[in-house]
């Protein structure tokens, strides 16, 4: 297993927040950001010296981060390689297709760059105008072509089922939209109504597609990314040409990953812990709030299901020979004929229509192991 870190640097500033969104998240302030910034190069100063350990992925998360100057992304990867070292890292930041970065794209390409992961979320502009988002189709075109000329190759753009008055057609519309961009990497998520947001507030007078038409959505998905050539490499992501984002598959496979800023989390030596969701109090003086011990059965079998590499119970029962696996294995057998497995080699692992009840497979699966 690699035993590079993971680094995911949260970056909670938006100019306003989407109608589903419950990320943390806050207004822009350029005195903010500025001691935001600073206080992150303390903190990655702080974690290189107690870790000292290499990192091979490096994330911009948020809220939004092109609302960040470039020079502090620019400072913040150069600390990050002197702390870390980033050797032949992948270093990827979201953006927002709604703002203007040509120049901003070029000076963080040049600071090290070199992927992005653009929110898209749908290709039709009533759409977008239901989930609150700031751009529009012909913003994402212009936004592609920026990433190119700044010299980014790989790209990777996000894609959202299940919104208020998607139809099949205008899903297909959303697909055709995506693959004319020609993306490394494609992540799909159902829309999740979250409480305290405004689409949740007004969730009675629109129409919400129910639970078997968004799985109906997501089979279409899957069907039409891969006769693209696209490889459902995890629940909700795509590949194509083995183009995976090496820093989220640390999260599945519990690589260890460093979370720096409010919000984010982090997994160091099997100890999850996270910063509370304050950027005033993380300016100030971050305090580390200890989640628990990570790397279970049932987590570590629940996280592997995820992947396309899917579960090998020898392995699994080499690693913890105090559990009986054969009734989970039975169980997966079932599962395989009733057509929600596949089985390759020794390793069982969910298929598209697996993928849609994952969370009953999962469980099921769960559950034999403690009978």
């Amino acid at each position: 297993m690699n035993s590079n870190l993971g680094i995911y640097v949260h970056i909670p500033f938006c100019l306003s927040k989407c109608a589903y969104c419950d990320f943390y998240s806050l207004g822009y302030s350029s005195q903010v950001a500025e001691d935001y910034t600073n206080r992150l190069l303390s903190e990655i100063d702080r974690w290189g010296a107690k870790l000292r350990r290499p990192a091979d992925t490096l994330y911009f998360g948020g809220g939004t981060p092109s609302l960040l100057p470039a020079e502090s992304i620019k400072k913040i990867i150069c600390r990050c390689k002197e702390s870390f070292g980033l050797d032949k890292a992948e270093i990827t930041v979201e953006i927002n297709p709604a703002d203007n970065l040509e120049e901003w794209l070029c000076s963080v390409a040049a600071a090290g760059v070199n992927r992005v992961s653009v929110g898209v979320q749908s290709g039709i502009d009533d759409e977008l105008v239901l989930l609150g988002r700031r751009h529009t189709r012909a913003d994402v075109l212009k936004t592609v072509e920026n990433i190119k000329a700044a010299g980014i190759e790989n790209y990777s753009i996000d894609l959202m089922l299940g919104i208020p008055e998607q139809t099949k057609k205008s899903l297909d519309k959303s697909i055709d939209f995506a693959l004319s961009l020609e993306p490394k990497h494609i992540s799909t998520y159902l829309l999740s109504l979250e409480k305290g947001t405004p689409l949740y507030d007004n969730r009675n007078n629109l129409q919400i597609p129910s639970q078997d038409r968004s799985a109906e959505f997501y089979l279409q998905t899957c069907h039409r990314l891969e006769e693209n050539g696209y490889e459902r490499y995890e629940i909700s992501n795509f590949a194509k040409n083995g183009n995976i984002s090496k820093h989220n598959t640390k999260y599945w496979i519990l690589t260890d990953y460093l979370g720096l800023g409010p919000a984010a989390h982090s997994l160091i030596e099997g100890k999850r812990f996270y910063y509370d969701r304050n950027l005033e109090y993380y300016i100030k003086a971050p305090k580390e709030v200890f989640e628990g011990d990570a790397g279970g059965i049932e987590e570590s079998l629940m996280l592997a299901l995820r992947l396309s590499k899917g579960v090998d119970f020898s392995a699994f029962a080499k690693k913890n020979p105090n559990i009986n696996f054969e009734k989970a294995i039975k169980k997966a057998h079932l599962f395989k004929k009733m057509g929600l497995l596949q089985k390759k080699g020794e390793s069982f692992s969910l298929t598209n229509r697996g993928a849609v009840v994952s969370n009953s497979v999962i469980t099921e699966l769960l559950l034999a192991l403690e009978n």
